[in-house]
């Protein structure tokens, strides 16, 4: 498993820390960053679904790391391919698609494979094309390819305790300028529209990521980021491209609720307890969206468009 105990500190790794001062730390790979105790997004998102989700995925002795989904690997490859295109053949295998693994010698040379790809991302070659299709689709944007032109880093590590809990926390953006003035963030999705990525938003909590991001550098270098842009990708021919820059609105009320689940994270650290949902009978009800006053209200708002 990747995730440590809290509150141990790993002595090979927290001593580094401390050493780089805070600043972003070009020698911490990928696979460190995951294995650091310090709260990330991602443990961010797992405490406000329940602290119970939170406790399994981090701190249960007898947890599982889960396995990364084909979207999680697609969005990795991606990565590397537009930000890291140097660690490509390091980082990423592509599963050859002429072994026939039901002979002998298919299997053979799927062990071989298998043996080199070891720690490595694996990707089907069909997913390799669809990665260099996306690829040329966002270097042929111009917001995006002017963003990735600009001279900066790929996966700098920010670490920074917390001044109101005292957790120890961690960011890493995707892309960062070295003047620190724009952190760009690479998305995938299905509907890189305003209206598809505003879902995007909401149901991956993207404002979370935007305002965690752009407290977490400040803290960790003293100097905030003028602007939080996400560069998008859909996952399917013809691969549109959208650039939107996340509005001052939108990180402020990303920051509130990321502080909101620290400070639930902090209050169930101390007092060692991790709970799901409500113990007690609730009662529940349709969503709003299936009501007889919203169905007619949305079926008027048809009438009148049209």
């Amino acid at each position: 498993a990747w995730a440590l105990p809290w509150p141990a500190k790993p002595s090979s790794i927290w001593p580094q820390v401390l050493a780089f001062g805070g600043n972003p730390q070009e020698t911490m790979q990928n696979a460190d960053y995951h294995r650091h105790y310090a709260v990330s997004k991602s443990g961010l998102d797992q405490i406000a679904k329940s602290p119970l989700h939170y406790w399994a995925r981090y701190l249960d002795p007898n947890r599982v790391w889960p396995e990364p989904t084909a979207a999680m690997r697609l969005g990795t490859a991606l990565h590397t391919h537009v930000l890291e295109l140097d660690q490509w053949d390091k980082q990423i295998a592509v599963a050859p698609g002429d072994i026939n693994r039901r002979t002998k010698e298919g299997r053979e040379q799927w062990a071989v494979f298998e043996a080199d790809a070891k720690r490595k991302t694996v990707i089907t070659a069909d997913d390799a094309e669809v990665v260099m299709a996306m690829g040329r689709s966002i270097m042929r944007h111009p917001g995006a390819a002017m963003l990735l032109g600009l001279t900066g880093k790929a996966e700098t590590t920010h670490m920074w305790t917390d001044a109101t809990y005292g957790v120890d926390c961690k960011c890493r953006p995707d892309w960062l300028t070295d003047d620190g003035s724009i952190m760009v963030d690479l998305k995938t999705t299905r509907d890189a529209s305003p209206r598809g990525f505003r879902r995007s938003i909401g149901d991956y909590r993207y404002h979370v990521q935007a305002g965690w991001y752009m407290h977490g550098v400040q803290a960790a270098t003293g100097k905030r980021p003028d602007q939080f842009i996400f560069i998008c990708v859909e996952t399917t021919a013809p691969y549109a491209v959208a650039v939107y820059a996340a509005d001052a609105e939108m990180i402020e009320r990303g920051y509130e609720q990321a502080m909101k689940d620290l400070g639930t994270l902090a209050t169930c650290r101390a007092a060692d307890s991790w709970p799901s949902y409500s113990d007690q009978i609730e009662t529940i009800s349709l969503p709003s969206w299936m009501t007889a006053a919203t169905s007619q209200q949305q079926a008027t708002t048809e009438i009148e468009t049209y």
